[in-house]
């Protein structure tokens, strides 16, 4: 056991003068800071008495908390050179540590960590996925660690959900970036987790994104097979507002194939679904009003050349608010400078492509700047 390291961390806390219960507080709020849920008060003080006897190292998520917290480098706390392989005896402490985390789940925390991933989501949407980086990496790891070692049924459910949902924005953000493979495995771990929360909505939600990865691959055929399946393999369990967005995502795969009729037949379906209140607390991960499917019908008649998409595509911006959806601000942007290059007018269409650039520096989305640039040499 490593109780030369457990020496060294005990001793920055004794030196501090500092209990158990106050170090814990400590990383609480070093947590906080970040956006980070933590356990219960009881699983912490039991990873720092397993740390500080050896029984244990800190991961790679509470390591930094603890450097913070302590003004220190993992090398002053005795964790910069690579430990030779544990014994059994360590690795079986370490298990039980684990489990025992685990077992501090309950539904305030999976009701916590549901919250912190609708704060990214906020976040997204107003500045991006690369600043968001590092705070969505270490959601993930948490989240997917408590579920590796939870033992009981409805904590394992919980917990999915909270994968699940995290890893469909995860891949978003990939696509986003541009990081394609990287967005399939965030999605086939989405699709995973939402099996085993039996969650049809969200595993329907996910499968249909990953279609993006296809669409942004030239694979619309794909993609739209990709698209139907998740719509229709359980079309009874999902609600009308997860049915339009899907519908609204098969006519931009349509679009991709070029399919004019197909696509807008599709799109009038996706409007014939909606709801009228387009607000349900079930579908957190799902934005779609009649000002959202009018930018996305907008968006289908521009990938066809159809000018058409001009006037959708203006009521959908002037009903867009001001700052709220940065990223999708600058998509609709683009596509609506690529309907007004196809009807001949370079000025104006050059004036949404400057607004779309600025957009695009501030939410870092590596997918709209493609965009921006192959517009700017068709001017």
């Amino acid at each position: 056991m490593s109780t030369t390291r457990g020496r060294v961390l005990r001793q920055a806390r004794t030196e501090r003068q500092w209990t158990k219960s106050q170090l814990v507080a400590r990383i609480r709020a070093a947590a906080q800071r970040h956006g980070y849920a933590l356990p219960k008060d009881e699983s912490i003080s039991r990873r720092i008495a397993s740390w500080e006897n050896g029984h244990a190292v800190p991961d790679d998520f509470y390591l930094p908390l603890l450097c913070e917290v302590y003004g220190r480098t993992a090398e002053d706390l005795g964790y910069g050179a690579a430990e030779p392989e544990p014994e059994a005896d360590e690795e079986a402490a370490e298990l039980l540590l684990r489990l025992e985390t685990a077992r501090s789940v309950d539904a305030e925390l999976i009701r916590g960590m549901r919250t912190q991933t609708d704060l990214i989501r906020l976040k997204d949407r107003k500045l991006g996925a690369a600043v968001l980086a590092e705070e969505m990496t270490a959601h993930l790891r948490q989240t997917e660690e408590l579920l590796r070692f939870g033992i009981f049924h409805a904590e394992r459910a919980g917990l999915a959900h909270v994968l699940a949902d995290a890893s469909a924005l995860a891949g978003w953000q990939a696509i986003d970036t541009g990081s394609l493979r990287d967005a399939w495995e965030h999605f086939e771990r989405a699709k995973a987790a939402a099996r085993e929360a039996d969650d049809p909505m969200l595993l329907a939600f996910a499968t249909a994104e990953q279609a993006y990865v296809l669409l942004d691959l030239q694979r619309a055929g794909q993609a739209l097979d990709l698209i139907q399946h998740a719509h229709h393999s359980q079309r009874q369990r999902l609600p009308a507002l997860l049915r339009a967005w899907l519908y609204a995502a098969e006519a931009e795969a349509h679009a991709g194939l070029g399919n004019q009729s197909t696509a807008l037949r599709t799109m009038d379906a996706a409007a014939g679904t909606l709801p009228t209140d387009s607000s349900n607390p079930d579908l957190p991960y799902l934005a779609l009003n009649l000002v959202h499917l009018a930018r996305w019908r907008g968006s289908v008649l521009a990938a066809l050349g159809d000018t058409q998409a001009i006037e959708d595509l203006t009521q959908a911006l002037a009903g867009m608010g001001n700052g709220t959806f940065t990223r999708a601000e600058a998509g609709l942007r683009v596509d609506l400078a690529g309907a007004l290059i196809a009807r001949g007018d370079a000025a104006e269409a050059r004036t949404h492509i400057e607004q779309a650039r600025r957009l695009v520096d501030i939410a870092g989305s590596a997918r709209q700047r493609r965009r921006v640039e192959n517009l700017t040499q068709r001017l």
